[in-house]
């Protein structure tokens, strides 16, 4: 599981130090390795890994050789620019983005943090406009079923508009997004209703450095859940429950300037 190269070894014991489950352990020559019996317990966090200074730790299979160096980083200004500036996207332009595009997206998700280093999230992506016309078609009938037996109007009596234009044609909840991930975890995950909204905040965040606007969509979290159809389009694994939905794709609205919202409160 862990291998640790002797001759490439120096025994500064960085490994040993950063094992957060404690399974790595100096041996009888120095050279760190897992404590018998305890294999089990690797998160396969990989942190062995990346600490060592001479490349000498390979981690269940995964070689120095195969990881990125570290690089350099946005500035303080930079990152505090994007956070500043990220907007709700809810005009997209109706165009497929490049594939090259959203693999960097997908791929991006393979570093994202999740509680318990619970590596068992699964992301259904929808890549083409016309698989989104379904969803779009779908969740209209849906809708405008619940509008027309008044149960919309029950659940929701102070949205009288919001759903006149839903019985309208709009879409109020795609917003005529070209694309769109689904984030889910199976019932067991220890963290299951935290790791999807910390996936999909870094693929939002991600996507704003490659010029692609994003929306948070809740509505169809509940929606995916209630309606079979839907659901079962997602092409999600037995037993996995949807966690968050962001859509995303080329934005058709440009912002002059950053908002100025109000502070949430703060205690210190």
């Amino acid at each position: 599981m862990i291998a640790v190269d002797a001759e490439k070894c120096v025994r500064c014991g960085a490994c040993v130090r950063d094992c957060i489950v404690e399974v790595l352990k100096p041996g009888a020559d120095g050279v760190p390795c897992v404590a018998s019996g305890e294999e089990r317990f690797c998160l396969n966090c990989q942190h062995c890994l990346a600490v060592c200074p001479q490349g000498a730790v390979v981690c269940n299979g995964v070689t120095p050789e195969e990881c990125a160096g570290i690089g350099p980083l946005p500035g303080a200004a930079e990152l505090f620019n994007l956070l500043r500036q990220r907007r709700s996207i809810r005009q997209y332009r109706p165009e497929n983005l490049e594939p090259e595009i959203i693999d960097r997206l997908v791929e991006s998700l393979a570093w994202i943090p999740t509680g318990c280093n619970d590596h068992r999230l699964f992301f259904t992506v929808i890549r083409e406009q016309r698989e989104m016309a379904f969803f779009r078609a779908e969740m209209s009938r849906q809708l405008n079923l619940l509008i027309r037996t008044g149960i919309m109007r029950l659940v929701y009596p102070g949205y009288k508009r919001y759903l006149e234009e839903i019985a309208g044609g709009k879409d109020m909840v795609f917003r005529n997004a070209p694309h769109m991930i689904v984030a889910a975890t199976p019932r067991s995950a220890p963290c299951k209703e935290a790791d999807p909204w910390i996936a999909l905040s870094y693929f939002d965040l991600f996507a704003q450095t490659l010029g692609v606007g994003t929306c948070w969509c809740g509505f169809a979290v509940h929606a995916f859940r209630w309606n079979r159809r839907l659901r079962k389009r997602l092409n999600l694994p037995p037993g996995y429950r949807i966690g968050a939905v962001l859509l995303f794709g080329a934005p058709d609205v440009r912002y002059a300037r950053a908002t100025r919202p109000e502070q949430f409160g703060v205690s210190s």
